[in-house]
């Protein structure tokens, strides 16, 4: 007596609408064992399909109880069901049921590997099984390419290929001509002698010949359950065994070895193998359908570009410093890319420091001479200052001019901010008088150009300097900047540098005083020798002062802080500067008498590439032993309105535009991913897990995710390097915690669609 396989004991099943109840089975009591090949037939609406998907494990009865080889199955739940169709249910469809974009090999493969293969020997056993069903030479095309008969055949290997002891078949035949049908029903024959197969058609007639069983369904119940052909299956089996008995033996051998590896996988292993799995079948839906990976790529894209900028303009925006208003009363130059550094130790700034600033990514350029940078130049008469005539009442009556200044946007440089490198004729300055700039006519080396100097912080409001420089070398890359001297620079920062100086005039002997007492700003007179000073013109009308007394803190900071100053007599020589009253000019040997020429400053300018980087080149100077500030956050003062309500608005919109395209990601991308699951179905009956099924789902949109991404970001470093200002200033913000927010965003979002899609796909399978 073979052994009972699956026994139903007063099986019920009804559907429910909003306004009926249909009793699909009603009380079926029946009993299948191995080696039957049995057909269920009756008309339309008898139950059959139902009692096939019900043995199948595809739908729940309502009442009664199915046992599995003796084992009832009233406590099983969805996962045991899984198992149920994984381990017990091979499954054989009127439309075929297959993943028309994989291939037939791939095909067989997904129940081998969904069975615990490993990949390469499930290729291997597959292709057996193809060459079992007649579809050998067929393994690389694609299901959607077969004939009906072709289809169905691949699906029966497909169930073969879960290697289970039932297999179940809803109107086989039902699309394929006579011909066909009668292949693939004898087919189903042979395979009942070492299974259980039941089979529903419409066509008995067709089948009649090869069943050994028939059962006939009437309004839910069985009306008849008769044994045919049972003589003629027995010797049909008996000389099939014999004519295939060592192909059998040797694909039993494999299907041993395969099986023995998948029982003696470790839990960690098996996870581990499932993911491989997840990852296999995600590959092969990217690589089966381009045109869709496609589509979901550039949806991403889409979605991945908009984030990048709302992103950007979040980060971009999270210092309120920018909606401040700037006042020139600290620093005179209004730079948000400028940093001034000072060391720890209160020493001068050495070159050696200026090399290590400019070794730091996101500098641009040191500059030793920290408090020239505030200093103001002009040059281009008409354009940077212009003349006021005018006649100057007084002892002598003489006609006067005066400089106005029109543009305050020109400020120094030193030559620490350029190398030999940078020019594309004639050399550095070596003397203070010399300067670099760039011209694209090569005449202009050797000229010399008229410069006045104005320092409105440190010199006041209307004092300047004025001065013929000689241009010694032409820069390279086009620019209105003009390198100076350090000589110069730090000449003209001197006050600032090292204390005060002043003058002593009109000697009282009354009062054995000096009546005046200004302070002045020192510099080098060219043609002066040993103690002679020159005074500005506008002092003319004193006439000559002889000999006056020089009083001056001595170009030490040592001294300064003590206290301790130095006075000495200078002679006033007779002719006079152009340049306000307060600038004084001596002769190098006495000004170098006591401001040492190879004198530093105590602070650097540092500019970085982007106000962006201000705080991590903080925090890399600090760590190297300096300290440092942001002149522009020093400048700043109070909040303006106007830059306050903009800042507000552009954060508003960033946050409301990633909320949005959140929800329109997920509701978008979710219907775009239910064309896939007709193939999950046909995944699940074929014996997947649920959570790998999922697991499928999210590998498959983060691949697509991840690609998109990294577009996103190749383009918008494209874009930066053509010039896009509106991009190039917003990738400045973008430092490595930025990209991680913009990563994380996609990601998590993607997650949050590929989520809501299980939980809609779960409901869908489950139906």
């Amino acid at each position: 007596m073979e052994k009972v396989k699956i026994e139903l004991q007063d099986i019920s099943k009804s559907y429910y609408s909003e306004t009926t109840v249909t009793q699909a089975l009603r009380k079926i009591s029946l009993s299948f064992a191995e080696h039957e090949f049995v057909a269920i037939t009756g008309e339309s609406g008898s139950g059959k399909s139902t009692l096939l998907n019900i043995i199948g494990g595809m739908d729940n009865f309502d009442d009664g109880e199915m046992f599995v080889d003796g084992q009832p199955t009233f406590q099983y739940d969805e996962q045991d069901w899984e198992e149920y169709r994984r381990n017990k249910i091979g499954y054989v469809f009127q439309d075929y049921s297959l993943v028309g974009h994989y291939t037939a090999l791939a095909n067989v493969m997904s129940a081998l590997l969904i069975m615990g293969y490993e990949q390469e020997r499930a290729e291997e056993t597959a292709m057996n099984y193809l060459a079992q069903v007649g579809l050998h030479g067929f393994e690389t095309h694609r299901a959607s390419e077969l004939s009906s008969g072709q289809k169905q055949r691949l699906s029966i290997a497909r169930a073969l290929a879960k290697d289970t002891g039932i297999i179940v078949a809803d109107e086989p035949t039902g699309n394929l001509d006579s011909d066909t049908g009668d292949q693939i029903v004898s087919l189903l024959r042979d395979l009942s002698r070492e299974r259980l197969v039941i089979m529903v058609t419409h066509n008995y007639d067709q089948a009649e010949a090869y069943v050994t069983r028939k059962i006939r369904l009437h309004d839910g119940r069985v009306v008849s359950d008769v044994s045919v052909n049972q003589e003629a299956s027995g010797q049909d089996t008996q000389t099939a065994e014999r004519e295939t008995e060592e192909a059998k033996e040797k694909l039993s051998e494999e299907l041993k070895k395969a099986g023995s590896s998948v029982r003696m996988r470790s839990e960690k292993e098996e996870k581990k193998r499932q993911n491989k799995v997840a990852a296999y079948f995600a590959g092969m839906n990217r690589r089966t359908q381009r045109g869709r990976a496609f589509l979901f790529t550039f949806f991403l894209f889409v979605v991945s570009t908009v984030s990048f900028l709302f992103i950007g303009e979040l980060f971009q925006h999270a210092d309120d410093t920018l909606t401040k208003e700037y006042s020139t009363s600290v620093f005179k130059k209004e730079d948000r890319e400028r940093l001034v550094v000072k060391r720890e130790d209160g020493k001068e700034i050495t070159q050696e420091d200026i090399e290590k600033f400019n070794s730091l990514s996101n500098v641009v350029m040191a500059d030793s001479c920290d408090y020239a940078n505030d200093i103001n130049y002009y040059m281009e008469e008409g354009e940077d200052y212009k003349y006021i005539y005018g006649i100057q009442k007084g002892v002598m009556g003489n006609e006067i001019k005066s400089v106005s200044f029109l543009n305050e946007k020109r400020f120094m440089l030193s030559t620490d901010c350029i190398a030999k490198e940078d020019l594309a004729e004639g050399r550095l300055p070596e003397t203070r008088n010399e300067i670099v700039l760039y011209s694209a006519d090569k005449k202009d080396l050797e000229k010399e150009i008229l410069f006045y100097f104005q320092s409105r912080n440190s010199w006041g409001p209307n004092e300047y300097y004025c001065k013929e420089m000689t241009v010694v070398g032409l820069l390279k890359e086009e620019t209105e900047q003009v390198y100076f001297s350090k000589e110069l620079c730090n000449m003209l920062s001197l006050g600032m540098d090292y204390g005060e100086y002043r003058l002593y005039t009109q000697y009282d002997k009354w009062y054995g005083d000096y009546k005046l007492k200004r302070e002045y700003i020192p510099v080098i007179g060219d043609d002066l020798e040993k103690d002679e000073i020159r005074i500005s013109y506008k002092n003319e009308q004193t006439g000559p002062l002889g000999k006056v007394l020089f009083h001056f803190d001595a170009c030490d900071r040592n001294k300064v802080r003590t206290g301790e100053t130095k006075e000495q007599d200078a002679v006033v020589v007779e002719d006079f500067h152009e340049g306000t009253e307060n600038i004084l000019e001596f002769s190098e040997e006495f000004f170098y008498q006591y401001c040492p020429k190879d004198r530093g400053s105590i602070q650097a300018s540092v500019y970085l590439t982007s106000y962006a980087k201000v705080d991590s080149v903080i925090r890399k100077l600090e760590r190297m032993g300096y300290g440092a500030q942001s002149t522009y956050r020093v400048g700043v003062t109070d909040y303006v309105e106007e830059l306050v309500n903009e800042r507000m608005t552009i954060i508003g919109i960033s946050i409301f535009g990633l909320v949005a395209i959140l929800l329109a990601e997920v509701l978008i991308l979710r219907s775009l991913m239910k064309i896939r699951v007709k193939d999950y179905f046909v995944l699940k009956f074929i014996g997947m897990r649920m959570h790998l099924i999922r697991k499928i789902s999210y590998y498959e949109i983060l691949a697509y995710c991840l690609a998109a991404i990294v577009v996103t970001v190749i383009i918008m470093w494209i874009l930066r390097i053509a010039g896009v200002s509106i991009i190039g200033e917003m990738m400045w913000y973008y430092s490595f915690g930025a990209y991680l927010v913009f990563v994380v965003y996609n990601f998590v979002v993607s997650v949050l669609t590929v989520a809501s899609f299980n939980h809609l796909l779960k409901g869908r399978l489950n139906a």
